[in-house]
This record gives C-alpha cells, sequence and structure tokens, in this order.
C-alpha cells in the first residue's frame, strides 16, 4: 500500500521532494554523460536515441545506490531492489528511448527539448514504481540515519 495511517501522504510528500533531490544529482550525471555521447555521435541513424540509452543505463545504476540510501525508507536488501529497479528502469528506458528516437532523431525536435520533457514525464512513474515494487514498505522500514549506523556498524565488525 501507499498510504497507510502509519506512512501518510506528508510522509510519502516528504519522500517525493527528496527523490527530486537525488533526482537532481543523478540528472546531472546523466546529462552530462548524454552531452558527451551526443557529441561522439555513436549511431549516424539515431544520435539522440543512441546517447539517450547509454546514458540512462550508466546513470541507473548511480541511482539505485543513492536512492536505496538517501531516498526509500525500505529495508529492502541491496541485491533484491537493484534487480527490480533495473526492471522497472529497463521499462522506461525502452519506452523513453522510443520516445527520443522519434521527436528528436526523427521528426527533428530539439534532442535537449525531448531530454527534458522525457526525464521529466518519466520521473515521477520512476519515483511510483520504486517505492511500490522496487523499495516496497512491506519488506520493513529504516531511517537515513538508523541505515547509516547500520553501515558503521559493519564496518567496525
Amino acid at each position: 500500500m501507499l498510504v497507510s495511517e502509519d506512512y501518510p501522504w506528508s510522509k510519502l510528500i516528504r519522500e517525493y521532494v527528496m527523490y527530486c533531490a537525488v533526482g537532481c544529482i543523478n540528472v546531472a550525471v546523466f546529462f552530462v554523460l548524454y552531452y558527451f555521447l551526443y557529441q561522439a555521435q555513436i549511431s549516424e541513424e539515431f544520435p539522440a536515441a543512441s546517447a539517450w540509452a547509454i546514458s540512462y543505463f550508466l546513470s541507473s545504476v548511480l541511482a539505485h545506490y543513492l536512492h536505496r540510501w538517501l531516498t526509500f525508507e525500505s529495508l529492502t536488501g541491496y541485491k533484491k531492489s537493484l534487480v527490480v529497479m533495473m526492471a522497472i528502469y529497463t521499462v522506461l528506458l525502452l519506452i523513453s528511448t522510443a520516445s527520443t528516437a522519434y521527436f528528436a532523431d526523427i521528426h527533428g525536435f530539439n534532442h535537449y527539448y525531448s531530454w527534458a520533457a522525457n526525464t521529466a514525464a518519466f520521473g515521477f512513474v520512476a519515483f511510483l514504481a520504486l517505492r511500490i515494487f522496487a523499495f516496497p514498505l512491506s519488506h520493513g522500514r529504516i531511517t537515513r540515519s538508523e541505515r547509516l549506523a547500520e553501515f558503521k556498524e559493519r564496518r567496525r565488525a
């Protein structure tokens, strides 16, 4: 369940704000990768879509790490959440790459506008999918400070 008595709308909204803040870091890395890959012209026929797909995939690994540590208060294990998150991101990658190819590469829309529109549109969908499937509350909750304390304890052992 997305919202409950133990996890009210106010908490979900705060989590979404944190998701957006962490997402700014991810988007910056994503854009830098996209910029350089687009300049490299990996594909003559689909330069924007190929740069989008590669930079999206690479930045997804960083996104998982940051969202697991900073955004979602879920006890889901690292490997399980990574696999589920990458499955979600793969579906979104396929749809958004097709969108980028359609608008930027086929119809000639500015590839930066296409990049920004895709990033914004799929960001909210990704948040909901990650909250429900990759980092569900049904696995238990752990705060950022508790996660950090647990990490420090493991390093001492």
